[in-house]
């Protein structure tokens, strides 16, 4: 009897363990509340903001839709984001885009809330510059 209790005992353990382990609401990595700042000097739409490769992340990419000169979107929340994001937008119908990102060696930002400031980098090649502004913790977890 003692060694079907110490059994159940220690299968409770590991499906917590688990199951803790999948959830990543809690981690260092994140969450991370995202919004754009649009300094591109014009209206852009279908702002669409790829914060990782990693396929087993579902909401990896957002399309926060048009945002004026100098406005700020709402907070989009990420699992995850880092310093750089693969970000495209249309300005006056052609598309533009941030230099491509490679997260494979970049660091989370983790449970923070950012803006991403969107610039013009290159115009004759439509690249968008980025910057990336803490603001201040997540005090929501």
């Amino acid at each position: 009897m003692k060694n079907i209790l110490s059994i159940l005992v220690i299968a409770s353990i590991l499906v917590i363990t688990a199951t803790a382990c999948k959830k990543r609401g809690m981690s260092e990595e994140g969450p991370t509340d995202v919004r754009i700042l649009n300094e591109t000097g014009q209206t852009i739409e279908d702002v669409t903001v790829t914060v990782t490769d990693d396929t087993s992340y579902d909401d990896r990419i957002y399309n926060f839709g048009t945002v004026a000169d100098g406005a700020y979107t709402d907070y989009h929340r990420f699992d995850i984001a880092f310093p750089k994001a693969d970000i495209t937008v249309k300005i006056g119908g052609v598309t533009w885009s941030t230099p491509p990102a490679n997260f494979s060696y970049l660091t989370y930002i983790g449970q923070d809330r950012i803006t991403y400031t969107l610039t013009i980098a290159d115009q004759p090649n439509r690249v968008l510059g980025l910057e990336v502004t803490i603001e201040e913790p997540i005090d929501d977890l």
